[in-house]
């Protein structure tokens, strides 16, 4: 078997064991970069026998000057050859940062509200293929294991998830960045690369170039090592999740939950089960978070706010969130 058909057969694998495109259109998320490349040569050659319309989509976040300008007419002349439609946006990030918000988490913001968008004018059973390959997975579980993680930071980048009522899909999980670069060898295509990828300013990066690079020394198979872990590991979560959901269901009262029989839950289901309740009532369930309002649950009536406007409640022995405007005077505010 070549190269690439070998890099196909990886991506038709992914397509049958997780079920991603079925007779969806697919819209390709492009960057110019080699993984978003071979993303969307690979689905171009699929898309006809596996039944799925193909477009892209291309955001310009206006992060590199010139760079950036040349990255999206990149994109946008190798979708003209290829005769795929391509929605194609410039932006300026910098200019949308909210409060406490990095450049980065701006521009991913920025970016997946772009890519719903895009979702929406294809119509309701449209996907988003993104072009996280086996790397990408490997990098994603030694980033949270350095900053600390439970179960769901191990089990890596999902096959699937959910974006709203849209889907995204990972077609290329199973396939490595060499794979994805011999591919494009093999086709004789180029692409783009971002400098910023080069640089060691950023934890990605650091972990790609080093960590990453060393562990692969010790085993070559190591990135085929953490798919099977990470597979293995989001049964296990997904198992725990749904007997914490069915631990939510049985308690369920008035307006919240019977507190004091969720503090009787195993440590593993009590947890989530409190990280659903937050999230429900629209709270970032960090760890501080969720253990604080863990140990809370035997209070027959206590409050606490984990963040602005929001309260984890217990009332009359019901736990739940419920919103309350707060209004901070400023510190050289003088009373009246």
């Amino acid at each position: 078997m070549n190269v690439m058909t070998e890099f196909i057969e990886k991506v038709k694998r992914a397509d049958a064991d997780y079920k991603m495109f079925g007779r969806a259109a697919v819209c390709a998320a492009l960057s110019g970069g080699a993984d978003s490349v071979s993303l969307l040569i690979a689905l171009k050659e699929l898309s006809a026998g596996c039944g799925f319309a193909l477009s892209a989509c291309h955001l310009n976040h206006g992060l590199r000057g010139e760079e950036s300008d040349c990255d999206q007419r990149f994109c946008e002349e190798l979708c003209f050859r290829l005769g795929v439609p391509l929605n194609s946006r410039k932006t300026v990030v910098s200019e949308f940062a909210e409060k406490h918000e990095s450049l980065e988490e701006t521009a991913r913001r920025i970016r997946y509200d772009f890519f719903r968008e895009a979702l929406n004018a294809l119509g309701g059973n449209a996907v988003l293929a993104t072009a996280h390959t086996a790397n990408d997975n490997a990098e994603t579980v030694l980033i949270n294991m350095t900053r600390g993680t439970g179960l769901a930071g191990l089990c890596g980048i999902p096959p699937v998830r959910g974006l709203g009522e849209f889907r995204v899909v990972r077609p290329l999980i199973y396939c490595t960045r060499a794979e994805v670069e011999e591919f494009l060898s093999e086709c004789g295509q180029d692409f783009v690369t971002d400098r910023t990828n080069l640089s060691e300013e950023y934890t990605r990066n650091k972990i790609r170039r080093r960590v990453l690079k060393e562990i692969l020394e010790i085993n070559p198979s190591v990135l085929e090592a953490f798919g099977r872990m990470t597979k293995t590991l989001r049964e296990d979560n997904a198992f725990l999740e749904e007997l914490a959901e069915k631990a939510l269901s049985e308690n369920r009262t008035g307006r919240g939950y019977n507190a004091s029989e969720l503090a009787k839950l195993p440590s593993p289901i009590r947890s989530r089960a409190v990280r659903k309740i937050l999230s429900e009532g629209s709270v970032e369930p960090s760890a501080l978070r969720i253990n604080t309002a863990a140990e809370l649950l035997t209070k027959r009536s206590v409050r606490y706010n984990p963040c602005k406007d929001r309260f984890f409640t217990i009332r009359k022995g019901v736990c739940f969130v419920e919103k309350i405007e707060q209004h901070y005077r400023r510190f050289n505010e003088k009373r009246k």
